[in-house]
């Protein structure tokens, strides 16, 4: 299937399908037909970083009656708020996840239950809860396997390796490369490329620039065959530059992906892009503005409700270290709370 001329095709028709959405919400009896457009934009809204539009729209209609006339389409509908509510409320994400894998239990779809639990793990991945992400991550590439269903299998793949970064990393290059056959085999050239972006997070975690780069460009490669501008992977693109001692263009990359997030108004992509920022003003010995872009990048994060994830979290708190070292406690500690306390706009304005 042809992602790049079906997400072109969407972007031309985005307003129209936005008043059909609404308007079918305000019918009492349109739950249904909610549920079918939420499904079918899945796609669109991650990688249009519209994350946030369709969750907000999405979840008050998963609470109506009329919704669990169909069930399976309801899980579907819970799989999709679940999916994209991972970067915009990490609690009710969870929620919409097990409720998500208790109907597809009880309607006796295994395949289904796997794509909830795939949902669920990776809801509670983002919520920084390894311990019970890791178990279903294994569990859903055990039953993915038996079906010989390489989408589900791709699915159930993504979510494990997101897990094992630390848990298990010896056989990491081995099942990214399965995963990335898997989508190939499908055409998912989207997620193909979001694979590429996982495994260049991994390969910057445990120091292999190279590695990194090679991923993120083949990541970089796939999302632009597709017309797709996704700030995941520019922010990475971005820490890779900043590794390899280019500043200038790890700036120009972590702006580019803060304008993105801007647009969807995507809080977990501020967060990210911000922070690479942060980590530049330290590289410039600009301490001040370190600490208040530190500020701004978590109280973005807070607003979402997570942790920062693997690789992130270190970096950020050796770059605090370093910025708390220079101002000494009370001025880092003044400038990062100014941060914490800056509105939307001027937030932006001060990464910018």
């Amino acid at each position: 299937f042809d992602q790049g001329h079906w997400l072109a095709r969407l972007d031309a028709d985005q307003s129209n399908l936005r008043r059909a959405m609404e308007h079918a919400a305000d019918d009492p009896k349109g739950a249904i037909l909610v549920l079918r457009f939420a499904v079918a934009l899945k796609s669109f809204w991650l990688a249009r970083s519209r994350r946030e539009e369709g969750f907000r729209f999405l979840v008050p209609v998963l609470e109506r009656p009329e919704a669990l006339t169909e069930p399976r389409l309801l899980v579907e509908a819970l799989i999709t708020a679940s999916t994209v509510g991972r970067n915009v409320g990490i609690q009710t994400a969870q929620r919409l996840g097990l409720r998500a894998v208790e109907i597809a239990r009880a309607v006796g779809d295994d395949r289904l239950a796997v794509r909830s639990l795939a949902a669920l793990g990776g809801a509670y991945y983002f919520s920084g809860d390894l311990e019970r992400a890791l178990p279903l991550g294994k569990e859903c590439v055990e039953r993915a396997r038996s079906y010989g269903d390489d989408d589900l299998l791709a699915v159930s793949l993504g979510l494990y390796l997101m897990c094992t970064q630390i848990v298990d990393p010896v056989r990491s290059e081995e099942l990214f490369a399965e995963a990335i056959a898997c989508t190939e085999r499908t055409g998912n050239l989207f997620y193909t490329a979001d694979l590429h972006n996982t495994a260049g997070v991994y390969a910057l975690q445990v120091g292999n620039i190279p590695g990194a780069r090679k991923h993120l460009e083949q990541a970089s490669l796939g999302m632009q065959s597709i017309g797709v501008a996704i700030y995941h992977v520019k922010i990475n693109l971005g820490l890779v530059l900043r590794e390899e001692g280019d500043y200038q263009g790890a700036g120009s990359m972590l702006e580019e992906a803060l304008r993105i997030s801007r647009r969807g108004g995507d809080r977990f992509g501020l967060a990210y892009s911000i922070l690479g920022l942060a980590c530049l003003a330290a590289d410039r010995a600009d301490w001040r503005r370190s600490a208040e872009l530190h500020g701004v990048a978590q109280a973005f994060l807070d607003q979402i409700g997570q942790p920062w994830l693997l690789y992130y979290g270190p970096l950020r708190q050796v770059i605090i270290d370093t910025v708390r070292a220079q101002l000494g406690d009370e001025e880092f500690q003044r400038a990062y709370l100014k941060g914490t306390g800056t509105g939307f706009e001027e937030a932006i304005d001060l990464a910018l």
